[in-house]
């Protein structure tokens, strides 16, 4: 990975004094990548273009106590984990969709991986296991097919890939929006276009190596936000984040719309086009 240009989810680095609470000024503390327990956070790595990539082991450690708790690169074979090779552009590209269990049970805690490829150490960033998933509002973003971007790809096709986050936050009372266009005439304003729309808003905390690859919902084909039954198809996605006094966290507010709009045509505009809108008006007039 380019330092600060995460493309990944759950980011992967060469060195395991990269992971983000190592950094001097977060002080160690961890603001949590949330995955249902039995699951490993979809991810994908990307790596200088290599006709073959070997990716011969996996570990995962308890990120508490950087103790060894099991090996899993064959539970992440078992489950999707393949690699994609971008020869033109010079790039191969680890893929793990992250959409199946891989282990049948594990603690709540926190976790990263180590992983073997090429014959080099890669380190996973951390993440926290929990139970109980429900609760945390769930974002999941994708492409119709691989984007490619001027430092590097993220796959979405061949396999497919989908981008899931858990965060922890309630989505708010929504506001009301409205717009419209139009143009004042003998002393009436004719509304040509009129737009109604529902905005929805969350907010949490998150580290750069999140809003890194966040910034890329804006430009996803696909955008859905789930929390409880509740399932949003959004249309707009605004990510706002305003970094904490440390400055190793950001307060992030995200707005977004769905298929709530409404737009309408003024029909006063229309009959003005026509020249009858003030035959009409006296005609109501001289009928009262």
């Amino acid at each position: 990975m380019i330092p600060n240009n995460n493309l990944s989810v759950l980011p992967w680095y060469t060195s395991i004094d990269q992971q983000n609470a190592r950094k001097w000024w977060t002080y160690g503390r961890v603001y949590p990548l949330f995955v249902q327990a039995g699951n490993i956070p979809p991810f994908q790595i990307l790596l200088p273009y290599r006709p073959q990539t070997n990716f011969s082991a996996c570990i995962l450690y308890d990120a508490n106590t950087n103790t060894q708790v099991a090996s899993i690169i064959t539970n992440l074979r078992n489950t999707g984990l393949a690699t994609k090779q971008f020869m033109t552009l010079g790039y191969s590209v680890i893929v793990y969709p992250g959409q199946l269990p891989a282990l049948t049970s594990l603690n709540n805690g926190r976790y990263y991986m180590r992983a073997t490829i090429n014959g080099a150490y890669y380190y996973s960033e951390v993440f926290t296991v929990v139970n109980d998933i429900e609760p945390y509002l769930e974002l999941t973003w994708w492409d119709n097919e691989d984007f490619v971007t001027d430092a590097g790809v993220i796959v979405y096709q061949n396999p497919t890939f989908k981008n899931v986050l858990y965060l922890d936050s309630e989505i708010a009372k929504p506001e009301y929006t409205f717009e419209e266009e139009g143009e004042n005439r003998d002393g009436y304003f004719f509304p040509s276009k009129m737009i109604s729309s529902k905005r929805y808003k969350f907010n949490f905390f998150a580290s750069e190596f999140l809003l890194d690859v966040m910034r890329f919902i804006r430009m996803a084909d696909y955008v859905q936000i789930k929390k409880g039954l509740d399932i949003y198809s959004v249309g707009q996605f605004l990510l706002t984040p305003t970094w904490e006094r440390n400055g190793d966290v950001a307060g992030v507010e995200v707005e977004f719309e769905t298929a709530t709009v409404a737009k309408k045509i003024g029909l006063g505009y229309i009959r003005m086009l026509r020249g009858d809108f003030n035959d009409d008006f006296n005609n109501d007039f001289n009928n009262q």
